[in-house]
């Protein structure tokens, strides 16, 4: 099976490539760095690279898993000042995010498609004591190459579905092998747990460890929004309604329902931060339709904002900037948890800044975090989309309750702090 993977997955690769070029083009990622996809790297990057005595490689997919990483490496530094490190990811945006808050001895690369000789290539320039995975990236190639080489590999903040579970499962004869190539399993929760035990049995590289998202920590001397919403909105006070990282078919919902709320109390304003960048000019006319006066952080192309200080609705079309935007706002909704939506985006990211939060059903890959704050009463989950808008008006009629909300939230991040601290104990006995 594990042949077959290495015979197909270069042939899949190469057909994929034009839309997969387009892809990265659409999301600002087809630059020189493109090439590390590749495992071809820049002539400083090799020199960079080369001058490591035997770093740590880090690997997150994407922008939370990014986001994930920069505590787990502010920890870790921490702990053990003179570990060097290696950061990869697998999207621009992520890349992006990172880039942006990584300290400047830390080496950034894309990681390699998993084809043979571009992972062969990329660990014989890394040449890593330890490869650390967030979350479940399982890439055989890189995963099984860097445990015949006797480097210690490590799942990190680890989580499975019930679907992947059983997927995982069905064809267990490949994934057992590829799963016991890791020296530990760091699980989220008992559920993810027994999830991956259902693929490779009881064992004791497994462990549950809580969720490494409550050990974030908070960017606050990154970007300063004070400038972009006072073009947008003026210098006056104006509580703020925080929509992150929305998916396609939210706007329009959400954008409904703040027309509602507005109409109860016009000294509202709703910034708005898709989760994706490219989808700006979208939004943009979901805006319109909707008459809605907008500015923007960006130009978008072929469309006029409105004039300074008069708009309704702050566009952020921008990346990295979403915490920052949480920290400014009164209400946070967290995104791609409306009806038509599934898996939810992480809202211990407001929690963090003591923010009153809502969200809507679909939380499936936040099960845990979602259980949590509710039984601890840290945010307010409405079962559909009708319900969004009651739930706005009650938190923007009632600014006791909202405090509450936001105490609450803040309360819980700390309670269940922790997961870095024991993840890394593990990594320590490892590497001694």
């Amino acid at each position: 099976m594990l042949i077959l993977y290495s015979i197909l997955f270069p042939l899949v690769v190469l057909l994929y490539l034009p839309f997969y070029a387009v892809h990265c083009i659409r999301r600002g990622g087809l630059t020189k760095d493109f090439w590390e996809r590749f495992g071809i790297f820049p002539a400083n990057t090799k020199q960079r690279l080369k001058a490591l005595k035997a770093p740590v490689w880090i690997h997150a997919v994407s922008v939370g898993e990014a986001i994930e990483a920069l505590s787990f490496i502010q920890e870790w530094r921490v702990r053990d000042p003179e570990v060097e490190i290696v950061f990869s990811c697998g999207t621009a945006t992520g890349f992006a995010t990172a880039t942006k808050k990584l300290p400047s001895d830390v080496v950034a690369i894309y990681c390699p498609l998993d084809i043979w000789w571009m992972v062969w290539h990329t660990l014989n320039l890394v040449h890593p004591k330890m490869l650390v995975i967030l979350e479940v990236e399982i890439w055989p190639q890189l995963i099984l190459q860097s445990h015949r080489r006797g480097i210690p590999v490590v799942l990190v903040n680890g989580r499975l579905s019930d679907k992947s579970s059983a997927g995982y499962a069905r064809w267990g004869f490949a994934f057992r092998k590829i799963f016991c190539a890791f020296s530990a399993l760091c699980m989220q929760t008992p559920e993810d747990q027994a999830r991956l035990e259902r693929v490779i049995g009881p064992d004791k590289r497994i462990h549950t460890m809580g969720t490494v998202k409550f050990d974030q920590v908070p960017d606050r001397t990154g970007a300063d929004v004070a400038t972009p919403l006072a073009e947008a909105f003026g210098t006056g006070t104006h509580p703020l309604f925080c929509v992150g990282s929305t998916h396609e078919g939210e706007e329009e919902v959400i954008c409904d329902a703040f027309i509602g709320l507005r109409q109860a109390h016009p000294e509202w304003r709703m910034v708005l931060v898709p989760r994706h960048v490219e989808r700006a000019s979208a939004v943009v006319k979901i805006l319109q339709s909707r008459n809605l006066l907008w500015h923007s952080v960006q130009p978008v192309e072929d469309a006029t904002p409105a004039a300074p200080s008069n708009a309704d609705v702050l566009l952020v079309n921008t990346t990295g900037q979403l915490m920052n935007y949480y920290q400014a706002s009164d209400i946070c909704f967290v995104g791609k948890s409306l009806d038509g939506q599934f898996g939810g985006h992480n809202i211990i990211e407001p929690a963090i800044f003591g923010k009153a939060i809502i969200y809507g059903p679909h939380m499936e890959n936040f099960r845990q975090v979602d259980q949590i704050f509710q039984s601890e009463h840290a945010a307010m989950a409405f079962a559909n989309n009708a319900e969004l808008l009651p739930t706005l008006l009650r938190l923007a009629e009632n600014d006791a309750l909202r405090n509450e909300l936001g105490a609450h939230a803040r309360a819980t991040v700390e309670r269940h702090r922790g997961a870095i601290a024991k993840t890394l104990e593990i990594i320590f006995n490892i590497l001694k």
